[in-house]
C-alpha cells in the first residue's frame, strides 16, 4: 500500500494533512529526516532558563491585554498604603467601640446576647416597629411639637452648586435627620425645593427608607419651593388646626406612601400652620440679630453650599419671595454669634445641620442660653471663647417686640465631613 504523498521542500507533516487524518501522524513520522530528529533531540535536552519578572510582566500584560492594570507609581502606592492604614484604624475603632459598649453593660447588668435575640423575634413578628412608633408618639407628645417653632430648609440654590457640594447638602441634612430624631425635643422640618430628578434628591434616595420612612419622623420633603408649599394664604392658618400633621404622621404606612406621592399639587403634603404664622430667613448678612425663638414661626435654613462664594444669596432669595408672595412677609435675621462667641479668627460659617442643632439646642435649655448651646453644638477644632458679659454691652443689634426674628451665619457651608 502506498504511503501518503509528500512535497519535497516538506520536513515535516502539515497541519492540512494531521487535520483530515489524524491517524497518518505515525506513518509521515517515518520520513521525517535523521538530522531534524538530532536538532529536535538537541533543543529539548538543553535546560530551561527561568523568565525574568520583565519578562513575566509583558507576558502577562500581553496575556491580559487591558485588563492588566499598569504597576503602580510611588505616589500612588503612597496614597493606597494609606487608604489600608485608615481603613485598619476605622476598623480599629469599630471594635474598640463594640468593647467599651459590651464592658458598659456587663457593669449595668444587662445580657447582650439576650438582647440580641429579643431584638431579632421583635423584627419577625413585626413588635419592635410597633414599640418604637409607641416611643415615638410618646415623644411627640411630651415635646409638645405641634406648638412648637418648625424649621424649613430651602434647596432653591443647587443650579449655583457643584456635584460635590450638593452631596454635602445631602449629608447635612441627613445629619439634621437623625438629629431630631433622636432628640427629645424634635421639631417638625420640611425640605422645599427638593424636586425629582435634582442632585441633592438622588443623593438622598440612595438611603434606605427616605422619603417614605422620614415622614414618620416628623421630616417631609416638598418638590414645590417655598412659593408653592406656603405661598397659599387660603391654606394658612383657616381654622387655626394645630395638630393636624402630628395626625397625619400617626396614620398608617399606606397613607404615608400616599401622602409622599401627592407631593406634586402641594395638597395634603402642605404643613397645616396656626394662625398669624410668620417666616424668618436665617442668614448672616441680616443686619438683625435673634434674641429669642418664636413658637409661632417657621426659621427657614438656605440649603446653600458654596464656600462663601455667594455672597448674599439668602437675602435676595427672601426678597424674591416676598415680591411674588407678600403676604408671606418672610423677614431676615443672623445667630448672635458675635455677641456670646469670641471667635479668634476662625471661620463663621456654619454647615446647615449645625445652624439647625443650635435651634434646637437653645430650644431644649429652655428658650435661653445662646452661648450654651452655640458652644455645645461648634466643633472644637475652632477653638472658640465664651465671651463676658460686659464685653457685650452695647454691641447687640437686636430686634423686640413682635418683629423676633430666627438668625443664623451665613449659610454657605462646609463639607461637615472636613
Amino acid at each position: 500500500m502506498d504511503g501518503p504523498s509528500t512535497s519535497s521542500g516538506t520536513d515535516a507533516p502539515t497541519a492540512a494533512a494531521v487535520a483530515g487524518n489524524p491517524t497518518s501522524i505515525n506513518n509521515e513520522a517515518s520520513v521525517i529526516p535523521r538530522e531534524s530528529l538530532d536538532t529536535t533531540v538537541q533543543s529539548t535536552s538543553q535546560p530551561k532558563q527561568q523568565p525574568s519578572s520583565a519578562s513575566v510582566a509583558a507576558a502577562g500584560a500581553g496575556a491580559d491585554g487591558e485588563a492588566s492594570s499598569p504597576p503602580l507609581s510611588k505616589s500612588q502606592l503612597k496614597k493606597r498604603n494609606r487608604w489600608q492604614k485608615a481603613q485598619e484604624i476605622k476598623q480599629r475603632r469599630k471594635e474598640q467601640s463594640r468593647e467599651v459598649k459590651r464592658l458598659k453593660a456587663l457593669k449595668d447588668g444587662r445580657d447582650l446576647d439576650a438582647e440580641r435575640h429579643q431584638q431579632a423575634l421583635n423584627e419577625q413578628d413585626g413588635s419592635g416597629w410597633a414599640i418604637r412608633e409607641e416611643k415615638w408618639r410618646k415623644l411627640m407628645q411630651k415635646a409638645h411639637i405641634d406648638t412648637s417653632f418648625r424649621v424649613c430648609f430651602d434647596c432653591a440654590f443647587e443650579d449655583q452648586m457643584t456635584y460635590k457640594e450638593t452631596n454635602s447638602l445631602s449629608l447635612q441634612l441627613r445629619y439634621t435627620y437623625a438629629k431630631n430624631r433622636r432628640s427629645s425635643m424634635p421639631v417638625y422640618i420640611d425640605v422645599c425645593g427638593l424636586r425629582v430628578g435634582c442632585k441633592t434628591r438622588e443623593h438622598l434616595e440612595n438611603v434606605d427608607g427616605f422619603p417614605e420612612r422620614w415622614v414618620e419622623r416628623a421630616f417631609r420633603c416638598h418638590e414645590g419651593g417655598i412659593e408653592e408649599v406656603y405661598g397659599h394664604s387660603s391654606t394658612i392658618g383657616i381654622d387655626g388646626n394645630v395638630g393636624s400633621d402630628r395626625q397625619s404622621i400617626e396614620c398608617n404606612n399606606t397613607s404615608n406612601h400616599a401622602m409622599v406621592k401627592k407631593e406634586s399639587d402641594h395638597g395634603a403634603a402642605r404643613p397645616n400652620l396656626p394662625l398669624n404664622h410668620k417666616f424668618v430667613y436665617l442668614t448672616g448678612d441680616s443686619p438683625n440679630t435673634l434674641t429669642t425663638l418664636d413658637d409661632n414661626t417657621t426659621y427657614i435654613i438656605g440649603g446653600i453650599v458654596d464656600r462663601n462664594r455667594l455672597k448674599f444669596a439668602a437675602i435676595e432669595r427672601a426678597a424674591a419671595i416676598n415680591d411674588k408672595i407678600p403676604s408671606l412677609n418672610i423677614q431676615t435675621a443672623r445667630l448672635p454669634l458675635d455677641e456670646h462667641i469670641n471667635f479668634k479668627g476662625s471661620t463663621r460659617i456654619l454647615t446647615c445641620n449645625h445652624v439647625f442643632e443650635i435651634l434646637q439646642r437653645y430650644r431644649e435649655n429652655g428658650y435661653k442660653d445662646w452661648r450654651g448651646s452655640i458652644m455645645a453644638v461648634l466643633p472644637g477644632r475652632k477653638e472658640l471663647e465664651e465671651r463676658r458679659d460686659d464685653e457685650n454691652e452695647g454691641t447687640v443689634n437686636t430686634t423686640t417686640g413682635d418683629e423676633k426674628q430666627g438668625g443664623s451665619t451665613d449659610n454657605t457651608t462646609k463639607n461637615p465631613t472636613n
